[in-house]
């Protein structure tokens, strides 16, 4: 029965270290992919605190007020983007951590 539950479970070992595999595969780009929109974000963030900045020297309130808003609004938005990146970040550690666990089981 042993041998039989060996060659049985290899298969789906196999399917799972492929369903880890591809679900790294999809953690790590969802990852990248927030990582680049914090450096776009980034750079919204430093081009709207130079026309802050130009608003306050030309004392233009009503540019100042709109400003600050959206000011306030991109950087939401980038703490929002490192709070997804740094739980896509953990995923990929729980999951390279199970997959040295799958692939030594096997054998």
């Amino acid at each position: 029965m042993s041998s039989s539950s060996r060659l049985s479970s290899s298969p789906a070992c196999t399917m799972d270290i492929q369903l880890l595999d591809d679900k790294m595969n999809e953690a790590r780009s969802k990852f990248e992919r927030a990582c680049q929109q914090i450096v776009l974000l980034d750079q919204k963030i430093k081009d709207l605190e130079v026309r802050y900045k130009r608003a306050v020297k030309n004392k233009k309130n009503s540019f100042r007020y709109n400003l600050r808003l959206r000011l306030s609004v991109v950087t939401g938005v980038k703490m929002m983007y490192h709070h997804y990146a740094s739980t896509k970040a953990e995923e990929l550690a729980r999951l390279r951590r199970q997959i040295p666990q799958t692939e030594s089981s096997d054998y």
